[in-house]
């Protein structure tokens, strides 16, 4: 007996990639063989209660992968078992900020053609990231996950096809050794850069502050980096959460790891009337267009994050698993 397609109504998946999947996993596990006719559009419909037309653009993407062929007047056929021909893939990030968008960018400009994309935000809630790793559960090709430093969702990740989760950008140490991985490695990157500009900030410089802000998952890491440098070098230094109202020394160069802390702290030095680059020194983390411009340009310790998407997503057409380092470097600007 074929297969009735259903959906999951509460899921926020939409609703042609479910049927998308449906018809994948049926072929998957054999429910479905290379020549058995699909259900009508109208069947469909009936079965499902949506639109004829999410229901044709769900056949016309597996039409187009060659997973389905149609038949004029007879319906719509199963052409192939190479169901990994297409892609249906659940993206979960932590949250949405500008290189975010740029990581997913790359992604979808990889993917295209190949598959389809949903993503999704977990804003570093274990209940809420718990939440969308059972609604996705058995519904997509492959999880390309953020995760939260918090064994919390070590059930959850257990629940997903282990076969099938790419951990991305952040939590190498916990997550990205256990599974594929495209990663930062904050505490070797943030000393590796330190290293390589440290006759300039001998130069300049008598005392390096790491401005950390709100905890975030490799925090830990980018201050331990940190610590080791100034250990290393001699150079005084200090972490602190903010900088709210510190007293600015010239002399300083600020590390900050978050751009709230990089608008306080540019409108501050404006106005004391210190020279930006010269009596104070700014590097910022993560590069966006806008700091090539603002303040006459605000260096950054930064990571290609196009090439990030572009990775992880040919990690999983090619069907590869590795543990890929994705570099960072210094974009020197004007603020050191």
């Amino acid at each position: 007996m074929k297969p009735v397609i259903s959906l999951d109504h509460s899921s926020d998946a939409p609703k042609y990639q479910q049927i998308m999947q449906f018809i994948i996993n049926a072929i998957d596990t054999r429910q479905l063989r290379i020549g058995d006719k699909l259900p009508s559009v109208n069947q469909v419909c009936e079965n499902t209660g949506i639109a004829p037309k999410t229901v044709m653009q769900a056949f016309r993407s597996l039409t187009q992968a060659g997973i389905i062929s149609a038949v004029r007047y007879k319906g719509y056929f199963v052409a192939s078992t190479n169901t990994l021909s297409t892609h249906n893939i659940f993206v979960l990030f932590n949250s949405l900020t500008a290189y975010k968008e740029e990581i997913y960018e790359s992604i979808k400009d990889t993917i295209a053609g190949k598959g389809t994309v949903s993503i999704y935000f977990h804003h570093n809630n274990v209940a809420l990231f718990n939440t969308l790793l059972a609604q996705s559960n058995g519904k997509y090709t492959a999880y390309i996950i953020m995760p939260i430093n918090d064994k919390g969702i070590t059930p959850s990740l257990m629940q997903l096809p282990q076969h099938k989760i790419y951990i991305l950008d952040l939590g190498y140490r916990d997550w990205g050794t256990k599974y594929p991985s495209v990663c930062q490695y904050f505490r070797e990157d943030i000393y590796q850069v330190l290293r390589q500009h440290l006759t300039k900030i001998r130069r300049k410089y008598n005392k390096l502050v790491l401005v950390t802000g709100p905890g975030f998952y490799n925090l830990s890491q980018i201050e331990s980096g940190f610590r080791l440098f100034c250990r290393e070098s001699g150079i005084r230094s200090a972490v602190i959460t903010h900088v709210d109202n510190k007293p600015l020394t010239p002399g300083e160069l600020y590390i900050l790891v978050h751009d709230g802390d990089l608008v306080h702290l540019v409108k501050r030095i404006s106005a004391l009337s210190l020279k930006l680059g010269k009596d104070i020194g700014i590097i910022s983390y993560n590069d966006i267009p806008i700091k090539e411009i603002a303040a006459n340009g605000i260096a950054t310790i930064s990571t290609d994050f196009t090439k990030m998407g572009a990775d992880i997503i040919n990690m999983v057409l090619q069907k590869k698993k590795m543990h890929l380092k994705n570099l960072c470097k210094l974009v020197e600007r004007p603020s050191f």
